[in-house]
């Protein structure tokens, strides 16, 4: 028998009456829970998601949860083939934006968001975090390819909206996108067997619409200027945009320490006043907001209320402080962290390695995870507090 839901979710601010971007014919579902007939775009979309929603749901399979919040804002949301969708969950969000809740349900099950374009993506880790960066690739070769090519030429200035039905096949939705941008697809050979359950990409790039489909099956395209198309090639071991950054005031020895220790596997190196970065787009906006930071600056913590701990929100900048010192800090200036230094120590955490945070306003379980996620720590709250522990425990932390 189908689950139920546990309780009707609480929306907790009004839903906006129009939508911004409709597919051309919605597709007909199978499944019992609705997509949008209308989908929101730009700042409507980026509205949608910012604005907060509280939800709990008992043994309830995780499409019809992404199902369910996707009709309710008009938003789309992305699902990955490698995840099961009819895993049940029992989860409840709290009161917070609609983007942090879609991150808390993804993260329940082990897996990451990301947004691109009008679209969220729930997708394991590791293809998650390359997407924004194939694509961002993907675009700039298309400014190159497009020189002189008429067809390449349009497609860098066209969006379009790509919708398929429950049952199509991956291959045939590529080939759909193809006929939308105008291209040709070499290769779709490599796309394997599969049907899909239905879904909307509103007003993408072709770069997106491609990227959404393929990296699903590790594979990403080459721009073809003489056929007016591209090839499906596979996904490279390494996927990295260079940038270079200038040093203003700052050492160039000390903040390469300091981007290594902050961000895992990152590729910088510097010359003169200069630093050199290979790294996805996620670890280029780590290093641009480290760099930002003023020089010697002490941790500042901005609450933003007094209400319980899980449903407030904080801003925090530090840099070149330990984490330990950064921890305790934090707990001096009203964030309630509990936390067994000698346990952490005992499962590999250094707590004596010196980090730069620079994280925007964000609701309590999102600033934690951006927080504690790089340094492979965890957190749940607890009785007022917040209790931090290792990823890799597999029992619930000690409070000293």
């Amino acid at each position: 028998m189908r689950s139920t839901f546990y309780r009707q979710m609480t929306l907790c601010a009004c839903l906006w009456a129009s939508a911004a971007a409709a597919p051309s014919e919605a597709p007909t579902s199978l499944f019992p829970d609705p997509l949008p007939t209308h989908y929101r775009t730009g700042r409507r979309f980026t509205t949608a998601l910012e604005q907060p929603i509280s939800g709990a749901w008992k043994g309830v399979p995780l499409r019809a949860i992404l199902r369910r919040l996707s009709h309710e804002r008009q938003i789309a949301i992305l699902l990955d083939r490698r995840v099961d969708p009819e895993q049940e969950l029992q989860i409840e969000t709290g009161d917070r934006p609609l983007r942090a809740a879609v991150n808390e349900i993804a993260q329940s099950i082990q897996l990451g968001v990301t947004q691109v374009g009008n679209c969220l993506i729930v997708a394991p880790s590791v293809p998650v975090l390359r997407l924004r960066t194939l694509i961002a690739l993907r675009e700039r070769e298309l400014e190159r390819a497009a020189v002189g090519t008429e067809v390449l030429s349009q497609v860098r200035g066209h969006r379009s909206t790509v919708t398929w039905g429950d049952f199509d096949r991956p291959s045939d939705i590529v080939s759909r996108i193809g006929r939308q941008f105008g291209l040709s697809i070499a290769g779709l050979e490599q796309i394997p067997h599969d049907l899909w359950a239905g879904a909307t990409i509103p007003e993408a790039t072709a770069s997106e619409a491609l990227s959404l489909v393929l990296n699903q099956f590790d594979l990403t395209f080459e721009w073809l200027p003489r056929e007016s198309g591209v090839r499906l090639v596979h996904v490279p071991e390494h996927v990295a945009v260079e940038r270079t950054y200038t040093l203003r005031g700052k050492s160039a020895p000390q903040t390469l320490r300091m981007l290594h220790s902050l961000i895992e596997g990152l590729d910088a190196t510097a010359h003169g006043n200069k630093l050199v970065v290979r790294g996805t787009l996620e670890q280029h906006e780590m290093v641009a907001a480290t760099l930002r930071a003023p020089k010697n600056a002490q941790p500042t913590l901005i609450k933003k209320s007094a209400l319980p701990v899980e449903k407030e929100a904080f801003k925090l900048q530090a840099e070149g402080v330990s984490l330990q010192e950064l921890f305790e800090e934090l707990k001096k200036q009203g964030l309630p962290l509990e936390y067994n230094a000698k346990e952490l120590r005992n499962a590999g955490i250094d707590l004596d390695r010196k980090v730069s945070v620079d994280l925007p306003r964000l609701p309590a379980a999102e600033f934690l995870r951006r927080l504690l996620d790089p340094h492979g720590l965890t957190f749940r709250f607890a009785n007022g507090a917040v209790v931090l522990g290792p990823k890799s425990g597999s029992s619930s932390p000690s409070v000293p």
